[in-house]
This record gives C-alpha cells, structure tokens and sequence, in this order.
C-alpha cells in the first residue's frame, strides 16, 4: 500500500527536521541558527507573505517554543512550531477566500 498525500507530508516533516538537526551540535536538536535555516529553505514564500522573515519573529518563535529553556529544540518543542505555522497558514488561508469571495461580490 502507499502512502497517502498526509501520511508523506508527515514523513517529509520528520526528515526535514532530522536533516537540519544533523547540522551542528546534538542532531536530535535544532539550535536556532538551524531553525533558521529551516523555515526560510522550506516554508520561504509563507515567511515573506507574512512579514516571518524578520529575525525576530524567528527569535521569537524559538524561545517560545524552547519550553525547558536549554536554547535547542527538540521534536516535541518543533510540533509547538508547526501548530503556529499551521495556525498562521490556515489564517492566511481564509484571508484568501474571503478576499475571492469579496472581489467576486464587489463587496470591495
């Protein structure tokens, strides 16, 4: 059986994750340099849209993600990244349509 759409979403997140883990330090960790790198090489276009490309909305990110505050993050501590950024693109998603929906309206 193959995988569907979801579950190779998923395996690519976990791969993702362990490839930049890998590039310094613990590699089962991200340091923010890492973390970095990450979003702005994978999620680049969402960064720009939204203004995240800002140092410190990474920064930002980073800390509040870093709950036993050791300046790395962890797989558990990634997922609390992935909700905001899943959070922030489903946002940007209605915005979106409502702005379709609105121009489709004249509601503009």
């Amino acid at each position: 059986m193959t995988d569907t759409p979801v579950e190779e979403s998923l395996f690519q997140i976990i791969h993702c994750y362990h490839e930049y883990a890998a590039r310094e330090g613990d590699v089962e960790t991200l340091s923010l340099e890492e973390l970095k790198a990450l979003l702005t090489d994978n999620v680049p276009r969402f960064m720009e849209t939204l203004g995240r490309k800002e140092p410190y909305y990474i920064t930002q990110l980073f800390q509040a993600a870093d709950k036993n505050q050791d300046n790395q993050i962890c797989f558990e501590e990634f997922l609390y990244i992935l909700g905001k950024l899943v959070k922030d693109y489903h946002l940007q998603y209605h915005q979106q349509l409502c702005a379709h929906y609105c121009t489709q309206h004249s509601l503009y």
